[in-house]
Parts: C-alpha cells; sequence; structure tokens
C-alpha cells in the first residue's frame, strides 16, 4: 500500500510542545509526518468533516501511528477517537504504537494483550529514534522480501497460503 505519512502522531493539545520535538527529530530523519499543526496537515484537514479526515489520516493514508497516551490524552474526545481508529484499522497489525508519556495507560479494553507494541518515554531524541528504527526495519523488509535472489516477490503479509510466480528476464518462471 501506498501511504502518503510514514507515520501519524495522535496527542492531546498539552502535549503538543513534546510531540513538537519528536516531529523534528522525525523530519530529520527524513520520515513523512502527519502533524496536525502544521501547514500541510492543516490544508489538508481545512474543510472537511472532522471524523472523514481523522479516519483517512490514521486508517489509510499512514504506514504507523504513534498514540502519545497521557492523563490528557485519555480524557479527550479527539484524540480518543484517533486512538479508536487507528487500533481497529491497523489491528494486530504492529502499526499502532502507543508512547506513555506520564505512566497513564489505555483503557484495557482498547488493547490487544498479544501486542507489547508500546515505548514508554518522555524524551523526544528517544521516542523519535524508537518510532524512525520502526519505520526503517519495515522498509527494510519490504526491499528485502521484494528483492530475493529468487525473484520471488514475498508481498507483506503473506501467510505462505499463496505462492507467486514471477517471470524472469530469460523467460523462465519461477
Amino acid at each position: 500500500m501506498n501511504h502518503k505519512f510514514d507515520i501519524a502522531l495522535s496527542f492531546a493539545t498539552e502535549n503538543q510542545d513534546l510531540v513538537e520535538k519528536v516531529y523534528h527529530y522525525l523530519k530529520v530523519h527524513n520520515l513523512s509526518v502527519f502533524f496536525a499543526p502544521t501547514n500541510e496537515a492543516q490544508i489538508f484537514l481545512t474543510g472537511r468533516n472532522q471524523s472523514e479526515a481523522f479516519y483517512e489520516v490514521f486508517a489509510i493514508k499512514s504506514r504507523y501511528v504513534a498514540l502519545f497516551i497521557s492523563e490528557y490524552y485519555i480524557r479527550k474526545e479527539i484524540p480518543m477517537e484517533e486512538a479508536n481508529i487507528a487500533l481497529l484499522e491497523h489491528k494486530n497489525t504492529g502499526r499502532v504504537i502507543p508512547i506513555y508519556i506520564d505512566g497513564t495507560r489505555l483503557p484495557v479494553s482498547m488493547l490487544n494483550p498479544r501486542e507489547r507494541n508500546y515505548f514508554q518515554s518522555n524524551n523526544p531524541a528517544e521516542i523519535a529514534n524508537h518510532l524512525a528504527e520502526k519505520v526503517r526495519m519495515e522498509e527494510k523488509m519490504e526491499k528485502e522480501s521484494m528483492v530475493s535472489g529468487h525473484n520471488v516477490m514475498n508481498v507483506l503479509g503473506n501467510k505462505g497460503t499463496k505462492q507467486i510466480f514471477v517471470q524472469t528476464w530469460n523467460g523462465s518462471i519461477e
């Protein structure tokens, strides 16, 4: 899937200073980031139905979603709507990364107990490095699976129930 953003950042406005620092660190990593206060994000959001725009950003257009969980986050309607969209659409994929910044946790009913894809920190550089590493690791896996020595493309998510054959330049089928 072709995503517009490598990662979308979901946060409560009270935590915007921290998240803005994370955003700048992620940009240094050359990642495309949805961060609502930016001009690009505001242009995308302006004049649109809020729920539809959130669904598009947090479910379709972003490869990963980082939820900056805090006491403010879980009390606010908009961040929790963003979290619900991301968790419902990306369930069991490891693409939603709760970042616990003050010890507050998401309600247990929202989480998959088998997933351990959370991170706890309030250090912007550390958070950005963790997120960038996740994105880069997936990019590396995708490249390796698409350019294998056997000329067979292994599509991410293929659980081995399908076999894909590729015709090579010399005409043989593998």
